[in-house]
């Protein structure tokens, strides 16, 4: 159990893999794109590829300018990877890729730990992403969030610090009396550290986690996260 002094306001989350499943939506979407454009037995394997490049793309464009609605981003990455892979993107392609990302399951402790969570806390969102994206994730979650925070409104994505700042100002209150729960080590848990936020970080693969950027907590999943953060 954290130590909550200041208790807080709100808890923030990153979304696309700490509650949802990003990373299987977006091998959906890839094997979905691809069977449209190559057969074989190793498509499983080919599709897993892409979706690895494609995440990694759609990173590099979030950080250069100017800044792009994240749609926008992943058409770009979309049409990049496919190209380099000997096939050409289609507008089809692009709208497969959309429908897929606009409603993501949540993993299966999620709801429940969220609506402990809101007994005691407001909940936000603070998410690499479009208003719209994320509104239609935030159904699929089936739990009530406070405030969903987009790169889009701040026009800028983490590891900016703009974006979080926007998301403080729009809920009205200051960091210190909020904690934030992410699985991204750069994205989140490194901003974290930059401005003194309390931090737990959801470590859902096992990966090796910097030292410089050391948070508050860890958890593998969300399952004890109310405990955690229970007010004394």
């Amino acid at each position: 159990m954290l130590k909550l002094d200041p208790t807080p306001k709100v808890i923030t989350f990153d979304c696309y893999g700490t509650l949802v499943q990003w990373q299987r939506a977006v091998r959906e979407a890839t094997e979905a794109i691809l069977s449209k454009h190559a057969s074989g037995d190793d498509l499983e394997k080919r599709s897993a590829t892409l979706a690895d490049q494609l995440r990694s793309r759609a990173v590099l464009h979030q950080d250069r300018p100017p800044f792009q609605d994240y749609k926008a981003i992943l058409r770009l990455s979309l049409d990049e990877v496919l190209a380099e892979a000997g096939f050409q993107g289609t507008e089809d392609d692009h709208q497969t890729l959309l429908s897929i990302l606009r409603r993501i399951e949540p993993h299966p402790e999620v709801p429940a730990a969220l609506e402990r969570l809101r007994e005691r806390y407001k909940l936000a969102i603070i998410s690499n992403t479009d208003d719209d994206l994320i509104a239609e994730t935030v159904q699929a979650i089936g739990v009530p969030i406070d405030f969903a925070i987009s790169a889009q409104q701040a026009r800028a994505y983490k590891p900016d610090h703009r974006l979080f700042q926007h998301a403080y100002d729009t809920m009205g209150v200051a960091k210190e009396e909020t904690i934030h729960v992410g699985m991204g080590q750069v994205t989140d848990m490194k901003v974290c550290h930059e401005l003194g936020i309390r931090s737990v970080w959801i470590d859902r693969v096992g990966e090796p986690l910097d030292p410089r950027w050391q948070p508050h907590a860890v958890s593998n999943d969300l399952t004890d996260l109310p405990q955690v953060l229970s007010a004394p």
